[in-house]
Formats: structure tokens, sequence, C-alpha cells
């Protein structure tokens, strides 16, 4: 396989049969900050030609999500800076469930908040025993972004995202696949997922981007005006004393080492 890097947080690696897109902070279990973000929409925007596409993470966790570390909004702390990061975390959604080709989400470890909204725009979703998936928003005073007050209710029912979603508890391999939240458990998501693309990525693109739109399409016809409905939500959310004084007493009790809320 041809590999290169785009600068980092994110590496890309190409070969004929699929690209590979691999969050690349394993330090901060691939936690969302503005550069990886930016990098990501980067890499999705610049592989619309690739047959299918893996989403990994490296290390031992797909992505915890926002980096509660650093700030969305670094220069300036103003809320338009903070929506513009925002934007860009919806962007992402936009991207990966506009592709023409199929989007297959490998997840090992954490998948939390933005990780795991992440992994739900993907078509596929295969994970390790280990994994763990989280919708912390509400406990720490934020909103879910990344279009998951649709794509859960979708994909687990109402009922059941409402509990993960309200309740921001962990939810364990066995019944994420249990509850429809991930396709297959496997002892090696990369191999399994690299199978599936090289698979995929060998039918008839038409054919593939045809049916992928016409599903997405069926199943979040405003999924825009949901995305943008998060953003507002989100923004309201953090302006509140709730939502310093959650992520502060977050800082405190993990003495601001391991971002898995």
């Amino acid at each position: 396989m041809e590999a290169g890097r785009l600068l980092e947080p994110v590496i890309v690696e190409r070969n004929d049969s699929f690209t590979r897109i691999v969050l690349n902070r394993p330090s901060s279990l691939n936690a969302m900050n503005v550069e990886l973000l930016e990098r990501l929409a980067f890499a999705l925007r610049t592989n619309t030609d690739a047959p299918a596409i893996v989403l990994a993470g490296n290390g031992r966790a797909f992505c915890v999500g926002e980096d509660l570390r650093e700030s969305l909004a670094p220069r300036t702390g103003q809320a338009e800076e903070l929506r513009t990061s925002l934007l860009a975390i919806q962007e992402i959604t936009s991207l990966i469930t506009r592709l023409r080709c199929p989007v297959i989400a490998s997840v090992r470890g954490y998948a939390v908040g933005g990780g795991a909204e992440l992994a739900l725009a993907a078509d596929l979703i295969v994970a390790h025993p280990t994994t763990r998936f989280r919708f912390p928003e509400v406990p720490l005073g934020h909103a879910p972004t990344g279009g998951v007050t649709a794509r859960l209710v979708a994909t687990v029912g109402l009922l059941r995202a409402k509990d993960y979603l309200l309740t921001g508890r962990w939810i364990d391999a066995d019944e994420a696949v249990a509850a429809g939240l991930v396709n297959e458990i496997v002892p090696d998501p990369d191999r399994r997922a690299a199978e599936l693309a090289d698979e995929m990525g060998r039918s008839p693109r038409r054919s593939m981007a045809a049916t992928k739109l016409g599903i997405e399409l069926a199943a979040f016809p405003d999924q825009e005006r949901t995305l943008l409905s998060e953003v507002d939500a989100a923004l309201y959310c953090f302006a509140s004393p709730e939502a310093a004084a959650s992520s502060a007493m977050f800082r405190t009790e993990h003495g601001g080492s391991d971002p898995a809320h």
C-alpha cells in the first residue's frame, strides 16, 4: 500500500481498492481539536474519487470526541469562532454521507461524543470486542452534534436513542451490536474493514452512489436542517455556566490526562 502523510493529525493511505483515513492523535485518544477537524475535512474532500474509504483511529481509541483540554475557539474564545468549529464538525458528517463511495468505520477502544458521531456517519461500522461507545454531552452540559440526534434514532430506535443521549452512559460492544449500533464485532476490525472496503469498492460506482444517496435521502431527508439546529443548540448550551462547571469538574476528576469522559 502506498502511504502518504497528510499533515498531522490525520494520515491518508491509498491503494487501488480503497483509501484509509486514520485519526492520528493517539496520545490524546484521537480527541478532536481544530487542526484535526480541518485535516479530516480536507482528507474527505480530496478523496472523493476513492472506490471506498475506511475510517480508523491510531492507538487505543477510535476517537473520544472534543478535546476538553483545548478550546474549539482557540484564537478568540468567542461564539463566532466556536460556531465555525461546530460547523466544521457538521461538515464532516455531510461530506461522509454525500460521498459516492461506501465508508466503513473501523472502531476499537473508545468512541465517545464526536467520535461516536463520526462512526455513525459511516455506511458500515465494524468494532473490536473491547469497544465502548458513549454520548456524554448532556452530563457535560453540552449538546450533541454531527447529526446524531437524527442518525441515532434511525439506527437504534427512539427509546434507545433517548436512553443513550439523555443519560450519557457507556455502551459496550455486546450491547452495541444487539442494538444495531454496529454491524459486526470482530477481533481485527481494521482487517475486516479493509476486506469490506475492497469488496464494496469493486461494485459499479454509479449503482453504489445512487443506492447510498437513496438510502440517505429516505432516512434523513432534513439532514442539513438537523445539522444547523444542532449547532444552535450546542452554542446555546456552551454559553451556559453549567457547561463550564461540568468541564471544570471533569478536568479536576481526570487530572486533565485522559479525555475519555
